[in-house]
């Protein structure tokens, strides 16, 4: 994680749109929640699923969102 190349930020978004689209959906929880503790808005993490939905199939993104609605209601 701390290879130069990237910030943190995108660091983040891309391990959250890898897991998302490989249904690891425990190791994306875990760094949509690093994302959201540096900057990230529960917006772009949509969005990350949103993106992922025509590649990785409707049924790998409906998981992914119950998983972030999750993370988000665990968080309020």
């Amino acid at each position: 994680w701390s290879r130069p190349g990237l910030d943190a930020r995108t660091r983040q978004l891309a391990a959250v749109a890898a897991f998302a689209a490989t249904g690891q959906l425990p190791f994306m929880k875990v760094h949509a929640g690093y994302a959201l503790n540096i900057g990230v808005s529960e917006d772009e993490l949509k969005e990350i699923v949103y993106l992922i939905t025509v590649p990785a199939g409707i049924s790998r993104a409906i998981a992914a969102s119950q998983v972030l609605a999750e993370l988000f209601a665990e968080r309020r």
